[in-house]
């Protein structure tokens, strides 16, 4: 079983929509009557199976990060503060997709489910590996021009989950043919199987519909998850030869639960069984291993203090 915490975060407000207990059909809308701020504690958990088919822990990622989402027309506006690190295991400071979290200030804008523009992630990210003490070979790693347009990618994708719903949905059914219809399932780089609506949770006061999204993806960043398998010492020594060919494929439950009046989300939790190739250089031998990754993220509304 995947091992997963997530301690408490703060701030919580009522939901101005509440949808009664027998409704069937639900409207989602995206846009904000006004400005709201929003606590976001995100926590990661990164295990690998060892050759005696046991889960092994080799990195926890956390941090806390505040939120503004606003609209202006018909394009969302969200502004995004680092504020805090609490990562701890092998791979804390070194991997790109959670480093992200720790960039000082970024600047999205979308309209409906696509993400229009980004700022402030690029040299937020150079800016962040420039002062995290690291070993010389870590940060030229970490330094690959290819890794931005991932990381680009990651943010449209959880936006994307975010936003696949628009208009009237059921509550509880499979709607993925539904979503089909309607051109929402047209993702380049990853393929869904099937969406389906759970009904409503309470989170955070709120109200919020929770749907599931089953899809299948490749890794962007194959290299850290077999870097903590091998010099974790998760594995024997020998598999540190294996530099060559690594890939890793998931298929992931991708959960979310959402305010349907304002579009902000209440939680997100992703669920990856991971399945990744290594090659040995010198004698053209593969081997294969398994992870488990788990992705969790609270958003809670910020109360007004009292005065």
């Amino acid at each position: 079983m995947l091992y997963k915490k997530i301690i408490g975060v703060l701030g919580l407000l009522p939901a101005a929509f509440l949808a009664g207990c027998g409704e069937s059909e639900v409207t989602i809308n995206y846009k904000l009557s006004e400005p709201v701020d929003v606590e976001v504690y995100t926590e990661s958990y990164f295990a690998t199976i060892d050759l005696k088919g046991e889960e092994q822990m080799g990195t926890i990622t956390a941090a806390y990060v505040d939120l503004n989402y606003s609209t202006a027309g018909d394009t969302t506006k969200v502004k995004r503060f680092y504020r805090v690190d609490n990562s701890r295991g092998y791979l804390k400071n070194f991997m790109p997709s959670e480093l992200a979290w720790r960039v000082k200030e970024v600047d999205f804008a979308a309209i409906d489910r696509d993400m229009v523009s980004i700022t402030g992630l690029d040299d937020g990210y150079d800016t962040l590996l420039a002062h995290i003490p690291m070993p010389e070979r870590w940060r030229k790693q970490l330094l690959n021009p290819d890794y931005k347009p991932h990381l680009r990618r990651l943010e449209k994708h959880r936006w994307e989950m975010d936003h696949m719903l628009t208009g009237t949905v059921p509550v509880k059914a499979n709607i993925t043919q539904m979503l089909k219809d309607q051109g929402r399932l047209n993702f380049a780089l990853i393929k869904i199987d099937s969406v389906v609506t759970r009904g409503f949770e309470n989170r955070d006061h709120r109200h919020c519909l929770d749907y599931k999204i089953y899809l299948h993806e490749t890794e962007s960043f194959p290299y850290y998850i077999w870097e903590q398998h091998v010099n974790s010492k998760i594995v024997p020594e020998k598999f540190i030869a294996y530099t060559k060919g690594h890939k890793a494929e998931y298929d992931t439950e991708y959960e979310v639960m959402m305010d349907p009046e304002t579009g902000v989300p209440c939680q997100e939790r992703e669920v990856k069984v991971g399945k990744h190739t290594m090659v040995n250089p010198a004698t053209n031998d593969t081997a294969t291993f398994v992870s488990h990754i788990t992705h969790e993220r609270l958003y809670n509304i910020k109360r007004a203090e009292k005065e």
